[in-house]
């Protein structure tokens, strides 16, 4: 019993640690900084969607709405404004950071 409480504690931190990290993306591309939060900000508004969800159950029900782009389309929109993901890049998506799916 106490090995198999064990394993789980060590399993339930490894899963908690794993999960720590965020990775943002870094880009090159043309003009200042400014110049691409205006683009990411412009992509944003041109590659988003709204997704909704509703369910009702004999218990009630409840409903959700979000706005997000698709990440393949956001990062198209990017390249086609001048800006790749590149790990050396002097832009950081941390000044302007945007959830996708």
């Amino acid at each position: 019993m106490k090995l198999s409480v064990s394993l789980f504690t060590v399993a339930l931190f490894t899963l908690l640690l794993s999960g720590c990290e965020t990775v943002y993306d870094n880009y090159a591309g043309p003009g200042t900084t400014q110049d691409f939060i205006n683009a990411r900000y412009q992509c944003f508004q041109e590659t988003s969607q709204r997704q909704s969800s509703a369910y009702v159950n004999q218990y009630g029900g409840g409903s959700s709405s979000t706005v997000m782009p698709l990440c393949n389309a956001f990062t198209m929109c990017l390249a086609s404004k001048g800006y790749y993901k590149n790990d050396g890049g002097r832009f950081s998506a941390r000044v302007a950071p945007v959830n996708c799916r």
